[in-house]
């Protein structure tokens, strides 16, 4: 399975919270998977730390790319086709972050891993 991942999955997989799904935990654990990550989930977190807003219990944004990249998930870098279909989508959700996620699966065309209830009204496969 190939999946883009959101932001709050993928802090409540590395954290062990105890709202992810069994399911999520199953796709994120495979490594025989296409798990995205999206540099723009690594912006937020880093931009959430640095607001005091998230703790990552002593991990740098760094290490949190490193451990990615260890467990062998994909890093998806924005491109400017992500970034025009972002101007294209309706506007039911305010985060930008998530604006940029939602467009991102559109483009590659693969589910979105996410819980978020906003997304789900978007003409976009999710899986939770």
């Amino acid at each position: 399975m190939t999946v883009l991942i959101d932001t709050h999955a993928l802090l409540w997989w590395i954290f062990d919270d105890r709202r992810i799904s069994r399911q999520t935990q199953k796709i994120l654990e495979d490594r025989e998977s296409r798990r995205w990550v999206s540099y723009v989930s690594l912006w937020e977190i880093a931009i959430k730390m640095s607001l005091g807003k998230l703790s990552t219990n002593g991990l740098s944004i760094d290490e949190i790319a490193a451990l990615l990249q260890k467990l062998d998930f994909s890093l998806l870098p924005v491109s400017l086709e992500h970034i025009s279909r972002v101007a294209s989508l309706g506007h039911l959700h305010g985060d930008p972050f998530d604006r940029m996620l939602i467009a991102q699966a559109q483009e590659l065309g693969v589910p979105l891993l996410t819980n978020d209830a906003k997304i789900k009204q978007y003409p976009i496969q999710t899986v939770w």
